[in-house]
């Protein structure tokens, strides 16, 4: 399972329940800065941070959570909450938060699952924490680093 860190940052102790649970995959946000280079990708400021309160590190990883496009649904709640300049064209629309960022954590799942289908939920988890990318972050507060979605 995979929950989202929260938008509570960028102050510690912020990860709230269902994130706080040791076995759950917690994922907070990045900033990419709108450029193609990792370098200078930096923590988004409103992703919650750790430790929990029961002194756990979390989140467990951080992805790309800021200027993300995903599908729109005319009418829903979300799309009565987010205002009009967010929308892009019709289907779409452009939204940041540690929920656009776990996504794309449950996607990598999706494939590690398809590649090894018999691993239980700890091993995907150990395995995407083996993947993840060193950012320099402090890993009590932060993260382990920075999801990686290609082959080491």
């Amino acid at each position: 399972v995979c929950a989202a860190a929260g938008n509570e940052g960028p102050q510690q102790r912020t990860i709230g329940s269902p994130g706080i649970e040791p076995s759950i995959i917690t994922v907070g946000a990045t900033d990419d800065k709108g450029t193609v280079n990792p370098g200078d990708d930096t923590i988004a400021h409103f992703s919650s941070r750790g430790p929990t309160i029961d002194q756990l590190v979390k989140p467990d990883l951080v992805a790309p959570g800021t200027d993300i496009i995903s599908l729109r649904s005319p009418n829903a709640y979300v799309d009565k909450k987010v205002m009009r300049q967010n929308r892009v064209d019709q289907w779409y629309f452009n939204m940041s938060g540690t929920s656009m960022a776990t996504p794309i954590v449950v996607g990598l799942v999706a494939q590690i699952l398809q590649a090894n289908p018999s691993y239980s939920p700890n091993q995907v988890k150990q395995a995407l924490l083996g993947m993840a990318q060193d950012m320099g972050l402090d890993k009590n507060h932060q993260g382990q680093g920075y999801v990686y979605l290609g082959t080491k």
